[in-house]
């Protein structure tokens, strides 16, 4: 909980930090979606429907998806807590001590949301049995290859293993000018979390175990590093690389792979400005793998909803709630997952025809069967944790560290944080 505190406790100037005010809506929804340029028309219309529905008004509140965590804590601190969040799958444990934040088992029931979302949906919201959070849209972060960039390499076919994996990136590092052949993540720690994570558990390692116990310095650990590492002194991937400049560079045909979530379609048809005729580029596909018939790795992933009370006990009639119910509304999941490119999060919509016929979404399914529980955000001082990961990672890409170094000093600094937060090392 210390990042937590430090954020609670830190002298920012709110409005600086901030968008948005205290709001005279009905009631208010922050979100990073709103506050992208791909995904602000969709919300835009949820908002418009809900307000023609039922008459009541919504304030929406954009926060760029790397200021979220701030922001809220921020907005805690002074007591500005919007009523309604959309966050991050994994950011729920650090959230779920906040004052006012809504059990939706206790307000809508537990019957109800049973019957409504999807199992695999729902339980990314529930800690400690209470229903904290409800998907907005899931899936899981995987690759995606740009077949486009591929064929202008002479490469016809998306690489399975490792082995070809490197042999695809050297040929576009060779043949397309100006390329980054993968859009490693290697600037933000919360993006580079996640490519460090799926290539440790690649080459089969783990960071933190179930028990809250930190394992990253392994065999596995350092050798997904070191591949890490080479990767970045073979030109195959590049420096001060974040999510938004990997897909970027993927939309303007100067990368052929990176790691992101399912809604990689719809920023590749923004960035491109082709629209949907970018779409016959985009490729789902396995992470690669050490040996061909492994199973591919990936993340579970989604945007949950969270609620803060407007009423004491809240109640299914606030306004909050009734823009949360609305969000399982039909009309909103098979709209906004399938316009972001992603799964609903409801059992309805996704058996509605845009979805199970949408190929694109069938081979996300296939390539991404068994999506892990994220191992370091699920945890209190996770902020912090990802940070240390981030920062070890970039020494290496860096060369400022050798990958052994930077592992061993990864797993003393993450253990110090479990150990301060009650977990045996």
């Amino acid at each position: 909980m210390n990042a937590i505190r430090k954020l609670l406790g830190a002298t920012v100037i709110l409005g600086v930090a901030i968008s948005g005010a205290a709001h005279a809506a009905d009631t208010s929804f922050m979100g990073y979606s709103y506050a992208e340029e791909s995904a602000k028309p969709s919300v835009e219309k949820i908002l418009k429907g809900f307000t023609e529905k039922t008459k009541l008004s919504v304030e929406p509140i954009g926060s760029a998806w790397g200021d979220m965590q701030k922001n809220l804590f921020l907005r805690a601190r002074s007591k500005t807590l919007p009523d309604v969040v959309q966050i991050s799958e994994r950011w729920l444990p650090t959230f779920s001590n906040l004052p006012g934040l809504v059990d939706y088992n206790e307000v809508l029931g537990k019957e109800y949301l049973a019957k409504t979302y999807a199992p695999d949906a729902l339980a990314m919201g529930q800690i400690d049995g209470k229903q904290l959070a409800l998907p907005l849209m899931s899936g899981s972060i995987g690759m995606v290859a740009n077949t486009g960039v591929l064929k202008n390499a002479g490469i016809d076919k998306v690489p399975a293993t490792i082995e070809e994996f490197q042999a695809a990136l050297a040929a576009v590092r060779d043949k397309v000018p100006n390329s980054v052949p993968y859009a490693m993540a290697t600037k933000s720690p919360n993006s580079i979390l996640l490519d460090f994570m799926i290539w440790n558990w690649t080459f089969g390692g783990h960071i933190i175990d179930a028990k809250g116990k930190v394992v990253v310095d392994s065999d596995a650990g350092r050798k997904a590093l070191a591949f890490m590492v080479g990767l970045m002194k073979d030109r195959l991937s590049a420096p001060e690389i974040d999510r938004p400049d990997a897909r970027r560079l993927m939309g303007q045909n100067a990368a052929a792979f990176y790691i992101d979530a399912p809604q990689s379609r719809a920023f590749l048809r923004s960035f491109s400005g082709q629209g949907k005729d970018f779409d016959k580029n985009v490729q789902p596909m396995g992470v690669p793998v050490q040996n061909a018939g492994d199973e591919p790795k990936s993340i579970q992933w989604g945007h949950m909803i969270i609620s803060f009370a407007q009423s004491d006990p809240a109640n299914k009639d606030d306004a909050n709630m009734q823009f949360v119910a609305y969000l399982a509304d039909n009309a909103v999941q098979t709209q906004f997952p399938v316009e972001q490119s992603a799964l609903p999060g409801t059992v309805e919509a996704r058996q509605a025809p845009g979805i199970v016929d949408d190929p694109y979404l069938s081979d996300w399914a296939k390539f991404n069967k068994s999506p892990v529980m994220n191992e370091v955000g699920i945890w209190p001082d996770g902020a912090e944790l990802t940070q240390i990961l981030g920062e070890e990672v970039q020494a290496a890409l860096l060369d400022q560290k050798s990958a052994d170094d930077a592992i061993a000093s990864m797993g003393k600094r993450m253990a110090a944080v479990m150990s301060k937060a009650g977990y045996s090392q």
